[in-house]
């Protein structure tokens, strides 16, 4: 039976292991011998110990027994004692010892007898001493009886010891033996293996060796039967002669690595072969497309009709073309193609590497195919020529067959209808002439209804126009009034902002007052103009709806935070009430114009209801209707005044003396708007007593329904959760059936409660939060939006707040820089749970921790416990490290303020040892050190586990390199350079850091953070180019700008402002206006953004037209971002700061 290599190298396996087994088996027997031999040889020295110490115990007490006779003092007798009392046990042990050898039990015996009479003797020499005297005691020693008895114990212990060393010798030579045994098995056994793992290996080796060439033959084979399907592949199909043959030839130059090639078919009866498939050929060769069997090589092999291999190639034979020149091959391969006997084909391969013997066998194995598939090829090509001739005739004779059919018929209705006509002429004359009097009155009838309907369609298309161009010059002189009202209006409300702040103190506060009333008059006049915009472009019907899922919590409260401050101010009661059961329904409609239309009717309310009075917003919702309700307790309607309300410029009270002002806008607005969303707006109202206005619209916006009004709500009256039902509330909330306004603590709040706000996208992780917090006795407040939670954190001002960095609406980055910019807020700890690892930016911008997702349960007890360590930290400790005492001295004054403990260290090992000893919120760095460098030190704070998470404030006038600064971006959590404001700065980010309250700072640190916020480094000498066709708009714009710190250049036009560019490469940003005469706005932006220097330079565009689209078609034109005339001043410079922080 043939043994497997996977069954050869198990036996081999096999039998090592035998051996191994067999090995390790005489070995243990072997060293277990040995282990014997060596105790027998440790017993015996054992035994001869044992003899020598009892030979000593009887010289020490006969010792013992002279000294007291000499002496007679008792002390003399302790060895005596000791040795007797030794005697025993010493004698006990070696019987015990020799208990296998009975000689030496007999010799123990008379040793033991010998022992026995000693220590009798000694013990009546004692006894004579103490009682009769030392004389007495002396004559029994002299007469030596006590020496003769010691000499014979002396002498049998000689014996046993003799008898022992026999044994001694005999187990070592046992012992010995045992040893070279074993070594020598070992070392059989060891070659046996050697000898077995060598054959073994050559019985694998062998048995590799013979399957690597069996797989070098299958590969050949397999290399061969791939190529052969494929290239049957590439024939398949009813390919012509020519196609086939060039997909063949260009297979086969790919397949074999041949570097040229072709393919000549052979003529029918003319002796020639023409070229059919060429690959890589030169000019030359493809000119002679046919040659005559046995010319050239080609031709030899044809007339042979075998295969020629050729490698001296002569010059100008076969030439590879190729697109950096001309090249000879140095093999070239001619093979004949048969089928039948008969010469279909020959190819001719040329190669620069030569061809093996098995791409030859691979040529003559898919010759027969190529034959068949060319043969077939040809066939199909001369039966489609036959066919198309034999058509052809076919089609001719039928033609011609046709033609003669068709006379033949024509001649008959000829003669028929001649017959026919000759009879009919006559009749037909008179009928004739009667169909002609009366299409002749038809006629005129006709062409004069066509003139007059002519008249009637040019007179509707004249309309038609008028009515375009009516509209079209509404909307041109709506957008140019917008810009034209807009222009001034956009220079007054700067200027006006400007004098209100009155920095350089040279106003009195009349002329401020003035300065206010001017910029609320002019804000006011703004809100009009965007009033009649939004009325122009309701009416036009070119309103645009963005249609989305709308949550019914966030309107609620996004309405009661925007209305509170005017209820408060006006001293009314403002509730928003609904049914929690159903507020969880989603709807989809327009976000902002539902807000708007919410917006108008709630001013409505405010504006018509006096002090002491309540103002309502009931929402209801059922499966198909939502309905919104405004109910004041305001002056009310008369009925007769209920139907012009809804009219543009209408007002119950109209007359030159009414009490409220107003456009009369807001209410025909809001109705055409509710009208877009398939809603209606109804009103209910008496005088004197109030009125209740309804807006309802469908839950699921329906295109098809827009502008018919929706069927009216039932009216529900519904009341705000009340105290008592917190439990109930609770318990709704674990069943994940209710927002996130009627899920969390907000109306459950009492005074001195601990408040968190959660704001977190992901709903499941929110509310796993929330009973995580609420366990940890806080109210929880949750918003799943960034600008919700924003709001929300300035209206509940909570202890902490818990926030995630990929939010809809507004991103987490901004919202967390939103908190640090806000004076009431910044000092609220915020931690981070996120998903990203944004943690380098979430710490530059104040957050107290970050942790990245997934969190546990020990992350989230961890980051509660050090935010609520440092909130009940009311002295917060802070590390200076300055080698400058001066320096050091005047930071600490600058933070200094009673809630701060500075401590100072000089150089950077005092200040590693500080921190061991002392738990720090913040340290400041200065990098040059003398012991060490700043960075250095950092690198020690981030690698300490207890020190990696205090925030670094490296504060250096040190000029950094590109090194330094890399290492300083990772370590530090922000770099403060020493320069003319840079204590302001330093203040700043302490405060931010330690997450100080700014209102507790003293009056005059607070002017400065406030300052430096207005003038911070992001804007300080910092070149804006301002292009605006009006001046007063640069001025004004120049102006508030300069005031900021920025250098300001201008333009009158786009056309001026690509000259400027020019001549001032170092400008940092751009105001572009958008109308402007010779070059606009949208141009100049194209033309600039051509300029690869300026291609991401921060271009802003100002545009008064405010339409829809004006934002995208900026942002088409190349432009970054927009503003809307008026310039809001804080918005621009926001806006700038973000483009110029990039």
């Amino acid at each position: 039976m043939k043994l497997t290599l996977e069954k050869k190298i198990l036996a081999g396996f096999i039998i090592c292991s035998v051996i191994l087994a067999t090995v390790a088996v005489i070995s243990f027997k072997n060293s277990e011998k040995v282990i014997i031999s060596n105790q027998w040889v440790s017993h015996t020295h054992e035994v001869l110990y044992q003899l020598d110490q009892i030979l000593v115990a009887c010289v020490d007490a006969e010792t013992g027994e002279r000294g007291y006779i000499i002496t007679g003092e008792e002390n003399y007798l302790e060895p005596y004692n000791s040795g007797k009392s030794r005697i025993a046990d010493l004698l006990a042990k070696v019987k015990e010892l020799t208990a296998d050898n009975p000689t030496q039990q007999v010799n123990i015996a008379n040793i033991h007898q010998q022992v026995d009479l000693l220590t009798g003797h000694l013990d009546e020499c004692i006894q004579a001493r103490k009682t009769a005297g030392f004389e007495k005691a002396r004559e029994m020693v002299a007469t030596g009886r006590g020496k003769s008895l010691l000499d014979d114990i002396r002498r049998k212990i000689d014996n046993a010891k003799a008898v022992e060393q026999t044994l001694l010798a005999e187990r070592k030579q046992v012992s010995e033996e045992d040893a070279r045994n074993f070594n020598l098995i070992f070392i059989i056994l060891l070659a046996i293996i050697v000898l077995v793992l060598v054959v073994v290996y050559f019985i694998i080796s062998g048995n590799l060796r013979a399957l690597k060439k069996a797989e070098m033959e299958t590969a050949q084979k397999n290399w061969t039967l791939t190529g052969s399907g494929e290239l049957i592949k590439e024939m398949q199909g009813n390919r012509a002669p020519g196609e086939l043959a060039q997909a063949i030839i260009n297979y086969l130059a790919g397949w074999l690595d041949a570097q040229a090639g072709a393919l000549y078919i052979a003529e029918e009866d003319n002796g020639h072969l023409k070229l059919a498939g060429a690959f890589a050929l030169d000019k030359l060769k493809k000119e002679r497309a046919m040659i005559r069997i046995g010319e050239g090589l080609a031709g030899q092999a044809a007339a042979e009709r075998r295969t020629i291999l050729v490698t001296d190639i002569p010059a100008g034979h076969f030439i590879i073309s190729t697109s950096f020149g001309e090249m000879l091959p140095e093999h070239i391969l001619a093979v004949p193609v048969i089928f039948e006997g008969a010469l279909v084909a020959v190819i001719e391969l040329g190669s620069i590497h030569g061809f093996t013997a098995l791409q030859q066998q691979y040529l003559q194995v898919v010759m027969d195919n190529i034959a068949i598939a060319i043969t077939s090829s040809l066939a199909r090509e001369r039966t489609r020529e036959l066919l198309e001739e034999t058509q052809r005739q076919a089609e001719e004779l039928e033609a011609q067959q046709e033609e003669l059919k068709q006379t033949n018929e024509e001649l008959h209705e000829k003669t028929e209808l001649l017959e026919k006509s000759e009879a009919e002429l006559k009749t037909q004359q008179e009928e004739l002439q009667q169909t002609n009097e009366e299409l002749e009155e038809k006629a005129n009838l006709l062409e004069d209804q066509k003139e007059r309907l002519e008249l009637a369609k040019m007179e509707v298309e004249t309309k038609a126009r008028e009515l375009e161009t009516t509209s079209k010059f509404k909307s041109e002189f709506l957008a140019n009034m917008s810009h034209e009202l807009r222009t001034p209006l956009n220079s007054i409300l700067i200027l006006a902002q400007l004098l209100t702040e009155n920095k350089s103190r040279s106003l009195g506060d009349k002329e401020v007052g003035y300065a206010k009333n001017i910029h609320s008059s002019g804000t006011d006049l703004l809100n009009l103009i965007n009033e009649i915009l939004d009325l122009s472009k309701v009416e036009s019907g070119k309103i645009e709806l963005e249609i989305t899922e709308v949550n019914l919590s966030d309107i609620a409260e996004s309405l009661r935070s925007m209305f509170n401050e005017i209820a408060n101010a006006k001293s009314i009661d403002f509730t928003i009430v609904y049914p929690i059961e159903k507020i969880t329904h989603p709807i989809h409609t327009d976000h902002q114009r539902l807000e708007q239309i919410l917006r108008n009717l709630l001013s409505n309310a405010f504006k018509f209801t006096g002090k002491g009075g309540s103002v309502t917003l009931d929402i209801d919702i059922t499966a198909e209707v939502v309905a919104f309700s405004v109910i004041d307790t305001g002056i009310g309607i008369p009925e007769s005044k209920q139907g012009i309300i809804f009219q543009a410029f209408q007002q119950a009270d109209g007359s030159t003396k009414r009490k409220y002002g107003g456009t009369g806008l807001g209410l025909s607005i809001s109705r055409e708007l509710a009208h877009a969303l398939g809603g209606e707006i109804s009103l209910q109202s008496e005088a004197g007593k109030g009125s209740r206005f309804t807006f309802s619209f469908p839950v699921k916006f329906d295109p098809s329904g827009a502008g018919q009004p929706a069927k009216p709500a039932k009216v529900i009256e519904i009341k705000k959760p009340a105290e008592g039902h917190a439990k109930r509330l609770k318990k709704q909330a674990n069943s994940g059936d209710l927002t996130e306004a009627a899920v969390d603590d907000r109306y459950l709040i009492q005074e001195n409660d601990r408040i968190i706000l959660i704001i977190e996208d992901d709903e499941s992780f929110a509310r796993i939060l929330l009973d995580f917090f609420r366990e940890r006795n806080y109210k929880g407040i949750m918003a799943h939006q960034g600008n919700t939670g924003l709001s929300l954190a300035r209206y509940y001002r909570p202890d902490a707040i818990v926030l995630d960095m990929q939010l809809p609406v507004m991103d987490g980055s901004e919202v967390l820089r939103q908190l640090k910019n806000d004076p009431d807020l910044r000092h609220i700890p915020v931690q981070i749970f996120s998903g990203y690892d944004r943690r380098k930016e979430s710490l530059e911008l104040g957050a107290f921790d970050f942790i990245k997702k997934p969190v546990t349960q020990t992350d989230m007890h961890d980051a509660v416990d050090r935010m609520e360590d440092f909130i009940r930290k009311k002295l917060k400790k802070l590390l200076i490290v300055e080698d400058n005492r001066q320096q050091n001295e005047a930071i600490r004054e600058l933070i200094g303020n009673g809630d701060v403990k500075a401590f100072s260290a000089y150089a950077g090992g005092d200040a590693f040892e500080i921190m061991k000893k002392e738990k720090f919120d913040c340290i400041i760095i200065d990098l040059g050190l003398p012991d060490m460098s700043g960075i250095d030190l950092l690198e020690k704070i981030k690698g300490s586990d207890d020190l990696n998470k205090i925030p670094v404030i490296v504060y250096t006038g040190k000029d950094l390199n590109k090194d330094e600064a890399a290492r300083l971006n990772k370590l530090a959590n922000t770099v403060v350079l020493k320069t003319a404001n840079s204590k302001e700065r330093l203040l700043d980010e302490v405060i931010l850091f330690l997450h100080r309250v700014e209102s507790n700072l003293p009056k005059e640190k607070q002017q400065i953070i406030r300052k430096l916020h207005r003038t911070d480094e992001v804007l300080k000498n910092r070149k804006v180019l301002i292009v605006d066709d009006d001046m007063r708009n640069i001025y004004s714009l120049t102006n508030a700008l300069e005031e900021e710190g920025l250098r300001c250049i201008t333009a009158e036009n786009g056309k001026t402002a690509i000259g400027l560019l020019k001549e001032h490469p170092d400008t940092d940003i751009v105001l572009m206006d958008v109308m402007m005469p010779e070059m606009d706005g949208y141009e100049a932006t194209s033309e600039i953004r051509k300029m690869k220097k300026f291609g991401k330079l921060p271009i802003i565009a100002l545009t008064a037209k405010a339409m829809k689209g004006d934002r995208e078609k900026c942002l088409e034109a190349g432009m970054s971002d927009y503003v809307a005339k008026p310039v809001n001043i804080e918005q621009l410079l926001s806006l700038m700061r973000v483009w110029l922080y990039r």
